[in-house]
């Protein structure tokens, strides 16, 4: 059954930007996007038992097939019909969105409309952390200071990871960063790549043992791989442009045991979502810069693609 959803908010992400250049993910237009969604139950289908109207809900937007070789053995996210809310079927910029059931999960009533539309971002980086395997003590440093990066900070500091580095050339996210728990934020602005490096590995005591790449930028993914201390792990969360290459040498993969792994979108991850934001774990209203209305949406894409937002969030 389906569930009728009174849209209340709805998270811009840097997916939103790319499929409205056309550059991929769409598999056809015209689209409505909007893929990180919060809102009220208005209506529910009559075989509907996981929600009831009125809830405040939030919605897992990837619909997987459940009977494939990956669904059946834990693994939605790479269900080859994996087909997108917002990416494939229609989004949440718009005033009401019809989800699957399934697809739908009840957020604590108290929980600002805007918060619960985070859970998305919040689920995928739970699975991102799984992958990057932060013990405590690990030093650790996140390549990007936008909302995923700073998503990624917080759970990174309850998992023990220690010092923490978040890299970002933008003040204000600096900024933003030391206030959720950063133990040193550097401006990679003007830096070649060997003082990128002295300056993180002086930060970590001999370089970093996770490093995150969360900006999506060319520039993070080229240096990621050149970070870490022997033993060390790479992860690539940020969404690199796929026609991107970069160099690598396979012998120091080998020589110093590099981990390299990539974390995509959130499998079977919400509901520890939701623990954290209902829990207070991780705080997203902050992260919160630019609220628009849903007529102003154009805006709210060109201040994103600008960098001057940290979040926006769409409140039809």
């Amino acid at each position: 059954g389906d569930v009728l959803i009174r849209v209340l908010a709805c998270g811009v992400c840097g997916t939103d930007l790319r499929i409205q250049a056309g550059e991929f993910l769409a598999e056809s237009y015209p689209l409505i996007a909007g893929h990180e969604v919060s809102g009220r139950v208005e209506a529910v289908g009559r075989q509907v038992d996981n929600c009831t109207v009125g809830d405040i809900v939030a919605v897992n937007p990837n619909v997987s097939c459940g009977t494939c070789y990956w669904c059946l053995r834990g693994r939605p996210h790479l269900c080859p019909s994996m087909r997108a809310i917002g990416v494939a079927l229609p989004g949440g910029f718009a005033e009401y969105l019809a989800a699957p059931a399934r697809q739908v999960l009840v957020m604590p009533s108290d929980l600002a409309p805007e918060a619960a539309a985070m859970m998305e971002p919040v689920s995928c980086c739970v699975h991102g952390l799984d992958l990057a395997g932060i013990t405590a003590g690990d030093p650790t440093v996140i390549l990007g200071g936008g909302s995923i990066g700073l998503i990624l900070l917080q759970l990174a500091r309850h998992s023990g990871a220690a010092p923490l580095v978040v890299v970002e050339p933008l003040q204000a996210k600096r900024d933003l960063a030391c206030s959720l728990g950063a133990d040193v934020v550097i401006d990679p602005s003007g830096l070649c790549l060997e003082d990128l490096r002295r300056r993180i590995d002086e930060a970590t005591a001999g370089g970093p043992q996770v490093v995150i790449e969360a900006s999506g930028h060319e520039a993070a993914a080229r240096v990621a791989l050149g970070l870490p201390r022997r033993g060390g792990t790479v992860l690539f969360f940020g969404v690199q442009q796929p026609s991107l290459e970069i160099p690598l040498r396979p012998f120091d993969v080998y020589h110093n045991e590099i981990t390299i792994r990539g974390a995509f979108t959130n499998p079977l991850t919400d509901s520890r979502a939701r623990q954290v934001l209902a829990a207070g774990r991780v705080k997203v209203l902050p992260l919160i810069s630019h609220r628009f209305p849903l007529e102003e949406i154009a805006a709210a894409l060109d201040a994103v693609r600008a960098g001057s937002a940290v979040k926006a969030m769409v409140m039809p």
